[in-house]
């Protein structure tokens, strides 16, 4: 891990913590720098077949007040009502079929259809689709979430609801 001060334009600081799982892959991350006013305070939550994904922002004002370690949101498993297609494919980015709907939990009260072509922090090339429950904050940024990987191409990305 790297570590190095900046200068903000404005006062305020931010810590953004990541997690993804896709397929078998998991990913963390933890990133400090200036605050983006528009991400402070975003708690986002996914989930869909062998796939879920989590991230918090935390924005804070001073001189590097930025010092908080590791959060992110905690999952509540009630089920709120919703039901969404549920599915994960591996080597497409075409649309992957949904054979199933998932009971949607907790904040996730919308649906999402997402497919990316990534590499992967070992390098690997992975294209995959996916469809299933999402929360508000998580569609509120275009899936621009992305922990682990590097995309090479977002070719579809909607957050709907049911």
């Amino acid at each position: 891990m790297t570590e190095s001060m900046t200068e903000c334009l404005g006062d305020q600081c931010m810590t953004a913590c990541q997690y993804a799982h896709l397929g078998e892959d998991h990913y963390t991350s933890i990133m400090k720098g200036c605050a983006n006013a528009t991400l402070c305070g975003a708690n986002g939550l996914g989930k869909a077949e062998k796939f879920k994904f989590k991230f918090y922002v935390n924005c804070c004002s001073g001189n590097l007040c930025n010092t908080d370690g590791y959060y992110l949101p905690k999952e509540d498993p009630t089920p709120n009502g919703v039901t969404c297609p549920s599915a994960y494919c591996n080597d497409t980015m075409e649309e992957c079929e949904a054979d199933e709907e998932m009971e949607c939990t907790g904040s996730m009260v919308h649906c999402f259809d997402y497919r990316e072509h990534v590499i992967n922090e070992g390098g690997k090339d992975k294209k995959y689709s996916m469809k299933g429950c999402i929360n508000p904050d998580s569609c509120k940024f275009s899936f621009d979430t992305d922990v682990g990987v590097v995309v090479k191409e977002k070719r579809y990305a909607k957050c709907y609801d049911p």
